[in-house]
């Protein structure tokens, strides 16, 4: 089960967003939504998030500004950027937080799969190996 967190003040895009992830991935995803970059920086400390979707234009805080309070309590959350701005500071910022990826809207169905089973992949492989690890420690 991977828990999927969506920031975006615009509800169509988190409709979209929505609807991608359920047609493609069913069952495995758990899903919350934000629309504001202080909701989903409250949200994430109760939801605990393996990956979030994050727009950088929100009302309140921006997106970045919100990855860098999340990633105080909660530094394994794989972010993916979803935004209008496409602005090189944003970024260079984007990745120095370490976000896997920047799209710009309007982003493509099989982008959003191929980037979603990118961060699967990644989660998956760090939940075996520290599922090894504890294994050797027993």
């Amino acid at each position: 089960m991977y828990r999927i967190l969506i920031a975006d003040d615009e509800g169509i895009m988190l409709e979209a967003l929505k609807s991608i992830i359920t047609s493609n991935f069913g069952n495995v995803c758990e899903l919350a939504f934000a629309k504001t970059g202080r909701a989903v920086v409250e949200l994430a400390e109760s939801f605990r998030p393996d990956i979030a979707f994050m727009d950088i234009q929100m009302p309140g805080i921006n997106g970045i500004q919100a990855i860098k309070e999340i990633r105080k309590f909660h530094i394994s959350t794989k972010f993916i950027i979803i935004t209008a701005y496409d602005k090189f500071d944003y970024a260079k910022e984007a990745i120095n937080l370490g976000v896997i990826e920047y799209l710009t809207k309007p982003v493509k169905k099989n982008v959003v799969v191929a980037v979603l089973e990118h961060a699967m992949k990644q989660i998956s492989e760090e939940r075996q190996k520290r599922s090894d690890n504890l294994r050797i420690q027993e």
